[in-house]
C-alpha cells in the first residue's frame, strides 16, 4: 500500500469505529471522544517527532515523506481536537463558565466548527497547488532556427525558479503518478555479470588532467569497474541503494547504455547497465544510426538517459533541471574511472536525441537521452581530428503536449536533429559543381566591383559551381545562412530561394522579386539589375551563443563567404558587387524571416558583365 493509505488507515478504523457505535446507538460521549482523539494525536505527535529526528540525523528523504504525512495527520487531529477543547479554552480566557445550552445548537456549532476548519485547509490546499498556474505558451517549428528553443528554455527557467515572492506561481500540473521503480529492468534480456578491476591506482589530480596511456582494448572486468565507479551501488542505508554519484532526493533518474565495438571478452553489441546487479542486459546488434555522427571508431559509447518521472513525481516542475545536474555527476564519474582505466572520454555536443532514443529503445519522453560519450583507448599520440559531419541540425518540431509538461518542453527545446548530407522532400537538387581553373592569383587580381549587368540569364551549371565555392567549412562564425533571389536563372524558376547543406535549394516564395530587392537595398540598380541577388543572414541565437564576440565573428565570416562569391565569378567569366547598404526590416521580409531573430548581414549581385 501506498505511504498516506498506512498514514490514515489509523484514522479511518477510528472513524469506522465511530460510525459504527453510532449507527448502533452506542455513540461515545464527547468527553470519551476528546480522550481517544488525544491519544491518537499523542501517537501520531510521536510518530512525526520521532521521523522528524530520524530524518534530520541520516538525512533519508523516504523517512521524510512519512515524516510530512503523519504531519498532516497530527494537523487533522489537532483540529479536532481544538474543536472539542476551544470552547474551554475560550471559557478560560473569558474568566467565565456560560455553557451550552441544548443538544441541537451544540451539535449545530460544532458541526459549524468543522466545515469552517475544513473549509480553511481546502482553500490553503487551493491556493499551494492551484493559485497563479497558467500555460508555457512556447512552441516553434522545427529547422536551423533556434529561437523557439531558446525561448521555452528561458520561460521555463522562469517557471520552475523558486523564490519567496512566487511561491503560489505554478506551470500547468503534471500527474506525476506514483514513484517509478528505482531501478530499470530487463527481465527478459539475457544478462552477463561484470567482475571489478581494480588495476592500477591513479591520483585524483592525474585522473582530472589525462587519461592513463594504454595500447591494449578494455577488458570486461575494466569496464565493469569502469561502470561500477560512474553509477553502481556503492552503499545501502534506510531502504537505499546509494550510487557513485549524488541524487537530488537520492532519487536517481539517471540510466546508462553501452554501444561496445571492441571490449575484450563482450561480444559487440548494445547493453543496458544493471546497476542494482551490477551487471549488462544484452539488447541486440550494435544499433547503425545513434544520432551522433564522428563516433564509428570509438572502442565503446555510452548513452546517459534520464527517467523523468523518478524525479518529477518528488520535485515537479523542477524536475529537468535536478535531472541533468544529477547527470552530470555522474558523467564527470565516468570521464575520471576513463581516465583512471587509460580511456580518452569524448563528449558529444550536439547528436539527435529522437535518433539516439530510438536506437536505444526508449520513447525519448518519459526517458530521454541527455548525454553521449565515446570511449577511445589512449595511446598518448596526438587526437586524430574528427571529419566533419556531412550533415546539419536543427531544432525538432515541437509535437502537441509533451507527457511531462515543461520538462517534456525543456528537454524537447534542448535537443536537436540531425539530416543527414542530400537532398530532402520539396529540395532541389543542383548540377554537380565544376570547379574553376583560373589561378588564384590571376583572380585576385583581376577582380573589380561590377555594377552593371547585362539581361542575359546565368548557367545553371555556374551558380551551382559557384555555391559549392562558397559553402566551405565555416572558420570563425556557423551562424550564417545563404539565400538567393533568383531573377534569370535558365533552368530555375524567378523567386526566393535558401541554399541547403547537401547542395540543394529550398523554395521560399515564387515569383518575380528583382524589385523588392532593389527596394530594400536602397533602390539600388545593382541589385535590381543583377541577375542572382546573394542574401547571407545570421540566426540571432546562434551568433550570440558564445557572447558578443560572435557579432564581430558573423560579420567576418560574412565577408568571407561574400568573398569566395565575387572571386568565383571572375573566375567564370561572371561579375559580382557587393553591397552593404539596405533596409533590414525589407531585407528581412524578403526572404521571410523574422528581423527579430534572424539578422541580414549582406548583400552581393551576380551576373554577365556590361561593357
Amino acid at each position: 500500500m501506498s505511504k498516506l493509505v498506512w498514514v490514515l488507515l489509523p484514522l479511518a478504523a477510528y472513524a469506522l469505529y465511530v460510525a459504527v457505535s453510532a449507527w448502533r446507538g452506542r455513540a461515545p460521549s464527547r468527553v470519551a471522544l476528546n480522550v481517544q482523539t488525544s491519544l491518537l494525536l499523542l501517537v501520531y505527535l510521536l510518530a512525526t517527532a520521532g521521523l522528524g529526528v530520524f530524518w534530520v540525523a541520516n538525512q533519508q528523504l523516504p523517512v521524510f515523506d512519512w515524516h510530512y504525512l503523519f504531519g498532516y495527520g497530527t494537523l487533522l487531529l489537532v483540529s479536532v481536537h481544538l474543536l472539542f477543547n476551544l470552547p474551554q479554552v475560550l471559557r478560560g480566557l473569558r474568566r467565565a463558565s456560560p455553557p451550552a445550552t441544548g443538544n441541537v445548537r451544540r451539535a449545530r456549532t460544532t458541526l459549524a466548527r468543522a466545515l469552517a476548519i475544513v473549509a480553511a485547509l481546502g482553500l490553503a490546499f487551493f491556493l499551494g497547488v492551484r493559485h497563479g498556474a497558467s500555460e508555457l505558451a512556447v512552441r516553434w517549428d522545427g529547422g536551423a532556427s533556434t529561437a523557439g528553443p531558446v525561448d521555452a528554455v528561458v520561460r521555463y527557467h522562469a517557471f520552475s525558479s523558486e523564490s519567496r515572492r512566487r511561491q503560489f506561481e505554478r506551470a500547468p500540473g503534471v500527474d506525476w503518478g506514483a514513484p517509478p521503480p528505482a531501478f530499470k529492468r530487463y527481465p527478459a534480456a539475457p544478462h552477463r555479470p561484470l567482475a571489478r578491476d581494480g588495476g592500477r591506482e591513479r591520483s585524483l589530480d592525474e585522473a582530472l588532467r589525462a587519461p592513463a596511456e594504454r595500447r591494449v582494448p578494455l577488458t570486461l572486468a575494466e569496464l565493469g569497474e569502469l561502470l561500477y565507479l560512474s553509477a553502481g551501488v556503492t552503499a545501502r542505508r534506510g531502504g537505499l541503494a546509494l550510487r557513485a554519484a549524488p541524487s537530488s532526493g537520492a532519487l536517481f533518474p539517471s540510466e546508462l547504455y553501452l554501444i561496445v565495438r571492441r571490449v575484450e571478452g563482450l561480444p559487440a553489441g548494445l547493453y543496458h547497465y544493471d546497476a542494482e546487479r551490477h551487471r549488462l542486459a544484452a539488447l541486440g546488434a550494435p544499433p547503425q544510426d545513434l544520432g551522433t555522427p564522428g563516433l564509428e571508431d570509438a572502442d565503446a559509447v555510452v548513452v546517459l538517459t534520464a527517467v523523468f518521472r523518478r524525479t518529477g513525481y518528488k520535485y515537479r516542475d523542477r524536475a529537468y533541471r535536478y535531472a541533468v545536474a544529477d547527470a552530470g555527476h555522474l558523467l564527470e564519474n565516468l570521464r575520471l574511472a576513463g581516465h583512471r582505466a587509460g580511456m580518452a572520454v569524448t563528449f558529444a555536443g550536439r547528436f539527435d536525441e529522437a535518433r539516439s532514443a530510438a536506437a536505444l529503445g526508449v520513447d525519448g519522453v518519459e526517458e530521454g537521452v541527455l548525454a553521449v560519450a565515446a570511449l577511445h583507448s589512449a595511446t598518448g599520440a596526438a587526437p586524430r581530428p574528427a571529419a566533419p559531419p556531412r550533415g546539419w541540425f536543427a531544432a525538432p518540431p515541437f509535437p502537441a503536449g509533451p507527457a511531462v509538461g515543461v520538462t517534456g518542453m525543456a528537454h524537447l527545446a534542448t535537443s536537436l536533429r540531425w539530416t543527414p548530407d542530400g537532398v530532402g522532400d520539396g529540395d532541389i537538387a543542383l548540377p554537380a559543381p565544376v570547379p574553376a581553373a583560373a589561378g588564384v592569383a590571376d583572380t585576385l587580381v583581376k577582380r573589380r566591383s561590377q555594377r552593371r549587368f547585362l539581361d542575359r540569364p546565368v548557367p545553371l551549371a555556374a551558380l551551382s559551381s559557384l555555391l559549392a565555392d562558397v559553402a566551405q567549412p565555416p572558420q570563425l562564425s556557423d551562424a550564417l545562412r545563404l539565400y538567393l533571389v533568383v531573377n534569370r536563372v535558365a533552368g530555375l524558376g524567378p523567386g526566393v530561394y535558401r541554399y541547403r547543406p547537401g547542395h540543394a535549394l529550398q523554395r521560399v516564395r515564387d515569383g518575380d522579386f528583382a524589385a523588392a530587392a532593389r527596394s530594400a537595398a536602397l533602390s539600388q540598380d545593382v541589385i535590381g539589375e543583377a541577375a542572382v541577388v546573394l542574401l547571407l543572414s545570421a540566426e540571432r541565437g546562434a551568433l550570440l551563443a558564445e557572447g558578443a564576440r560572435g557579432y564581430r565573428h558573423g560579420y567576418l565570416e560574412a565577408g568571407m563567404l561574400g568573398q569566395r562569391w565575387l572571386l568565383g565569378a571572375v573566375a567564370r567569366g561572371l561579375a559580382a558587387c557587393p553591397v552593404g547598404g539596405f533596409y533590414d526590416d525589407e531585407a528581412a521580409a524578403l526572404i521571410g524571416v523574422d528581423g527579430r531573430r534572424e539578422w541580414v548581414l549582406h548583400f552581393a549581385a551576380l551576373g554577365w558583365p556590361a561593357p
